[in-house]
């Protein structure tokens, strides 16, 4: 009896670290890579060419463009792919801006990868994924009645970008 396996396509512009998230990846029974893409023209060709993934993993810090945009752009392709970002950017920054943009989670790349596989399960199921002290703080935010909000999730995401860009060249 055949399985059916997820299709995980990868986006991310390092292509040593996909080939080690499709190492890790393919060695699970119920899921395989199924395409891979370095930056958002690929990645919006390959959906645009019928190929329609389960789930999308992809970094925000794209050499090309932000991965927030790569995000929009997927989602208005096929509205209910749910995409999972994987980066090294601090979770604590981006993972609501992540979520915002249409992502259904966020893992750090420093996480081990039973993380990342437990992640991509969950979002698969169609759930968010979000590591325990963000779910914690996020929780605790809003369902508190104050109207405190950090100054950079009120940026809108042009200056977010240029805040971005400023910071990888300090």
């Amino acid at each position: 009896m055949l399985v059916s396996k997820a299709k995980v396509m990868l986006v991310d512009d390092h292509p040593m670290l996909r080939y080690g998230m499709a190492m890790l990846i393919n060695l699970e029974p119920d899921m395989e890579i199924f395409a891979e893409a370095g930056d958002r023209d690929e990645a919006l060709a390959t959906l645009k060419a019928g190929h329609h993934p389960d789930i999308v993993l992809m970094d925000v810090s794209l050499k090309t463009c932000s991965g927030f945009d790569v995000i929009k752009g997927l989602r208005s392709l096929m509205p209910a792919l749910p995409v999972l970002v994987v980066s090294m950017n601090d979770e604590a920054v981006y993972a609501e801006r992540a979520l915002r943009a249409g992502a259904r989670g966020y893992v750090m790349k420093q996480e081990p990868g039973k993380v990342l596989i437990t992640a991509i399960r969950e979002v698969l199921k169609g759930n968010f994924y979000l590591s325990k002290p963000m779910q914690a703080l996020l929780n605790r935010v809003s369902t508190e009645n104050s109207e405190f909000k950090p100054l950079i999730n009120s940026l809108i995401p042009t200056e977010f970008e240029v805040l971005h860009l400023i910071g990888k060249t300090a």
